[in-house]
Formats: C-alpha cells, sequence, structure tokens
C-alpha cells in the first residue's frame, strides 16, 4: 500500500469553506459548552447540513427535549 506522506505546507490543499465553516463551530461549542462534545457535534453538523431526524441522543438538543426526561 503506497502512502502519499506530506512534509511541507505546500503540499496540504484545504478547502476554501473550512476555515469559516470551523470558526462557526467553535463559537457553538464556546457558547454552549456541551457535556458531551461529540454528540453536540454531531447534532450541529446535522443540522447544518440539512439533514432531517430525531436529535442525536446526548446533544444539548436532546437533554432539553421534554419527550427525553
Amino acid at each position: 500500500m503506497e502512502v502519499n506522506r506530506i512534509f511541507s505546507a505546500e503540499q496540504i490543499s484545504v478547502h476554501p469553506e473550512l476555515p469559516s465553516i470551523l470558526k462557526e463551530y467553535t463559537k457553538a461549542v464556546i457558547k454552549a459548552n456541551p457535556k458531551d462534545l461529540l454528540a453536540f457535534s454531531a447534532e450541529y453538523f446535522r443540522k447544518k447540513a440539512d439533514i432531517p431526524g430525531d436529535p442525536v441522543p446526548g446533544s444539548e438538543e436532546s437533554l432539553n427535549d421534554p419527550q427525553e426526561n
């Protein structure tokens, strides 16, 4: 199996939208200060991608959902 190794910054290609996506996500995490970061992240990006469905278990949305309690 051939592995492409990165030896310099010039070899790295960053999608132009990545910095703004990460900035928005970071602000949301800081603001929410979630207990379960992975569940919060899954729910955050599910919503950002407009993927329908129930809240991710453990995300802030599901923790605040009266049906869950």
